[in-house]
């Protein structure tokens, strides 16, 4: 069974955009995106898209903005 986020497939930062991070990557990784939805529904990238149906490319998992913050910064609105 896979307990990964349903997610990382298209996901940059499981997918390497921080490639000269390699700790700080594994570390997200570990925290978020694997180990299942305990550990992916803490993120904010998946809450965001959750929510809005994307994620803004350059928001980290640990992001301390709240889910009204993003939305103002990134222009998002929740779909109909």
């Amino acid at each position: 069974m896979n307990n990964n986020c349903p997610n990382v497939e298209k996901c940059p930062i499981f997918n390497g955009v921080l490639k000269y991070r390699k700790m700080t990557t594994k570390s997200y990784q570990t925290q978020y995106c694997e180990g299942g939805v305990e550990k992916y529904s803490l993120c904010k990238r998946y809450a965001t898209k959750a929510a809005y149906g994307v994620c803004p490319p350059d928001l980290l998992p640990n992001s301390a903005l709240t889910m009204v913050q993003i939305a103002e910064k990134y222009g998002l609105t929740q779909p109909i």
